[in-house]
């Protein structure tokens, strides 16, 4: 953009662009207006009749991070889930206030996040022993400008600064082979339980434990080859309650969430086996009460153990099923949507774990193609 004079400037599309200081924003950084017209001296005559006097500093807004993350609070409230909510207030009782509470939000600056997050990294675990993931600290910086953009939206303060987040480093999931899959099956098909067809269950339907847990026997279909995930389990910070931590019945976590999903035609008599009313739970053992997510958990520990299966978690089950149907040349949309995702790049980032088995074979087919 080629420059003539001060501040006056002819653009691309040929017209031509002056601009004449206006004030400064909160953080007393000069603020700018603009005038246009075809030719150079208009521009010039335009700047001339502009507002000439000295700019003057809006006044500086005295609310603290603390009094206006308060505010944000009360109206995410009325936006998101308990559970979500209570994400939000963790994060903000444990890292953000603690060090940027009594920040003015209007002294905020791009350095002084950064900062606060480079501390979160290297040292930021409650207990002091080392700092915190990458992931953490993203979904804490996530409320932190949460909070700056309200106020910004409310007009307390000018300009949002620049928030950078850290790389997220992806954790590398336990992913069963197919040998410790087969010696699973075994150890839960012999003296099957009400938990071990729960177990059976997500390893071959992919379910979350929360959405186990809350799954109830009206759920399924009549013929039990369908089953409808609605609602999950989970646990939440519980404020000002005796406990720590409270359990909560939700929808699940995202719309996609909320699917039909095929139950594999070996399971059905095992299910049926167990029926009971339709409003009851399907883990439960006592009418109206839900097996906990924990509980789960620790019957799984026992299982694989039984099965003499390497340490995992219950969550590896949702990962070894991902695999086995990629392995099975399952289309990708249609596992995305069994699993509720939102989309095929979640699926494939996140939960898709090609085994060295695979690599070989695909290694194996290259060399035949090219007659090696």
């Amino acid at each position: 953009m080629p420059k003539t004079g001060s501040n006056v400037y002819k653009r691309k599309d040929g017209r031509w662009e002056g601009r004449y200081p206006k004030g400064r924003d909160a953080n007393g950084k000069l603020l700018y207006g603009y005038v246009y017209a075809k030719t150079c001296a208009e521009v010039k005559r335009r700047l001339n009749v502009a507002p000439t006097e000295t700019p003057k500093r809006i006044p500086l807004y005295k609310g603290t991070v603390a009094e206006i993350a308060e505010q944000w609070l009360s109206v995410m409230s009325l936006k998101v889930k308990p559970s979500t909510l209570a994400g939000y207030k963790a994060n903000l009782k444990l890292h953000i206030l603690p060090h940027l509470g009594h920040v003015l939000i209007a002294r905020l600056t791009t350095a002084s996040i950064s900062e606060f997050a480079q501390a979160k990294l290297q040292s930021g675990r409650a207990d002091g022993s080392g700092g915190l993931s990458s992931k953490t600290v993203r979904d804490i910086l996530s409320v932190l400008k949460g909070i700056i953009d309200f106020a910004v939206s409310e007009k307390l303060i000018e300009n949002a600064v620049i928030i950078t987040y850290p790389k997220n480093q992806q954790k590398t999931m336990r992913v069963l082979s197919q040998s410790e899959q087969s010696a699973l099956k075994d150890e839960l098909l012999e003296e099957t339980t009400i938990y071990k067809a729960g177990i059976l269950l997500c390893l071959y339907t992919g379910l979350r434990v929360g959405e186990l847990c809350a799954l109830l026997w009206e759920d399924f279909s009549p013929e039990f080859d369908k089953l409808s995930v609605r609602r999950s389990i989970r646990r939440i910070k519980n404020e000002g309650g005796e406990t720590k931590t409270k359990l909560i019945i939700d929808t699940p976590k995202s719309k996609a969430s909320l699917r039909d999903v095929p139950v594999p035609k070996f399971l059905i008599p095992i299910l049926k086996g167990f029926v009971r009313d339709g409003d009851t739970y399907f883990l439960s053992t006592v009418e109206s009460v839900f097996t906990e997510p924990r509980t789960m958990q620790n019957h799984f520990k026992r299982v694989i153990t039984a099965a003499d299966v390497k340490d995992a978690n219950f969550h590896s089950l949702r990962h070894s099923f991902s695999t086995r149907c990629i392995e099975a040349g399952v289309d990708v949309k249609s596992l995305s949507e069994m699993l509720g995702h939102a989309s095929v790049n979640i699926t494939l980032n996140r939960y898709v774990h090609s085994s060295f088995d695979q690599k070989r074979e695909s290694m194996n087919r290259l060399e035949q193609h090219l007659g090696l």
